[in-house]
């Protein structure tokens, strides 16, 4: 039987969430298959059934606030970073000797590729973030070509595998172009495949599904849905609970989106309340409006979905801004600053992204487009080549 091994970025479920995917039909077709993760990505992969490999985590730090801690104190860490990285290669190598996979699919996971290659393996990336960028008040004309400088070197580490993969549109419609774009030393590797979660639930089940709820089928459903490492999300959903006692005119469901949470749903005054949603697709497939973070994969569910969407990424998370403008100038999403935003105007955004007929139609056209690509079937076609 061949082997495939996911090593996965851990921090928030969006690289565990495509990687699932992409194992799963893998499966399916008798492929056996394994992971490495740390965090929240282990917890997700290892609630849905999957063996995970843990590895020690390798993240920036995040204050109480949901906010990333600063480039001092990082760069103070940088010597444990460093020390950490190392850690991942020396066990990914380990891990690697042991389970003997016939190929490497790194999601985002620059320790693993290099394992991989030290030891003669075949390895695919995966990743909507090749560029490291820094927060958007800390860059200006100065740290641009310093960014550069650094990113093309991190580029030709990312080009030791055999093929990168960008589970994104291509240009112009690229959702992460300022994480994927201007990176030479990666091009002649370098593949946009579509976005790799496709819907999978019909009408009638979404339909069946809000039945056993208890939702109206007449009134509009905003679903609130909170993505990203644990450490950002209690100062969000603290405001987001105080705005649901304002949207008497619209049924709103929140998912906290913690692996190991209960699955049971609560009501917080008229609110439904998950810890962890298991009927996340149904919700996001029935809901008007979409109140989410910055993270890729969650963006790209939405455009897929063709829903118009409240973001408020993670403060001074620049991928997650860069996404969030990106959907902001496609037209289909507005936006709050995480720490500025207050209910009144969480309440306010909601309402005008009802109202207004463009925003639904743009994404609606939007999404015709984004299903022309499907990434899931791309990226699994060229591993089983790989595997023949």
């Amino acid at each position: 039987m061949k082997r495939v091994y996911f090593p996965i970025f851990g921090s928030g479920l969006g690289h565990a969430a495509r990687m699932v995917a992409v194992a799963s039909k893998l499966v399916e077709m008798g492929v056996k298959v394994a992971f490495s993760s740390y965090g929240e990505g282990a917890e997700y992969v290892e609630r849905r059934g999957f063996a995970c490999f843990r590895v020690p985590r390798l993240d920036v730090g995040w204050t109480a606030s949901g906010k990333f801690e600063g480039l001092l104190k990082t760069s103070k860490r940088l010597p444990w970073h460093i020390a950490t990285f190392i850690r991942q290669v020396v066990l990914e190598r380990k891990i690697m000797r042991y389970w003997k996979p016939d190929l490497v699919v790194s999601d985002s996971r620059l320790s693993a590729v290099i394992a991989a290659k030290s030891l003669g393996l075949k390895c695919f990336v995966v990743t909507n973030q090749l560029r490291i960028l820094l927060p958007p008040k800390k860059r200006s004309k100065r740290t641009k070509p310093i960014e550069r400088f650094l990113n093309e070197i991190l580029g030709k580490l990312w080009n030791l595998a055999d093929k990168i993969f960008f589970p994104d549109l291509p240009p112009p419609l690229t959702i992460s172009e300022e994480n994927l774009w201007w990176i030479s030393a990666v091009r002649r590797k370098a593949e946009y495949i579509g976005f790799i979660v496709q819907p999978t639930k019909s009408a009638e089940e979404v339909k069946n599904t809000l039945a056993k709820l208890g939702l109206d089928d007449n009134k509009p459903l905003v679903f609130m849905h909170i993505s990203g490492p644990s450490f950002t999300k209690p100062a969000l959903i603290r405001k987001l609970l105080k705005a649901t006692k304002h949207l008497s005119e619209f049924q709103v469901v929140i998912s906290e989106g913690r692996p190991n949470g209960s699955t049971e749903v609560k009501r917080i005054d008229s609110t439904y309340y998950f810890e962890w949603c298991p009927i996340n697709e149904d919700l996001m497939q029935a809901s008007d409006i979409l109140v989410v973070r910055g993270g890729h994969s969650t963006l790209s569910s939405a455009l897929l979905l063709g829903k118009p969407m409240l973001i408020i990424p993670i403060a001074d998370h620049s991928e997650q801004f860069s996404n969030t403008q990106k959907m902001v100038r496609l037209g289909v999403a507005l936006w709050l600053d995480p720490l500025t935003a207050e209910p009144e105007s969480i309440c306010e955004s909601i309402r005008r992204l009802y109202s207004t007929n463009s925003y639904k139609s743009r994404a609606e056209s939007l999404s015709k487009e984004a299903s022309k690509y499907n990434g899931l079937s791309r990226l699994v076609n060229a591993v089983m080549d790989v595997l023949r």
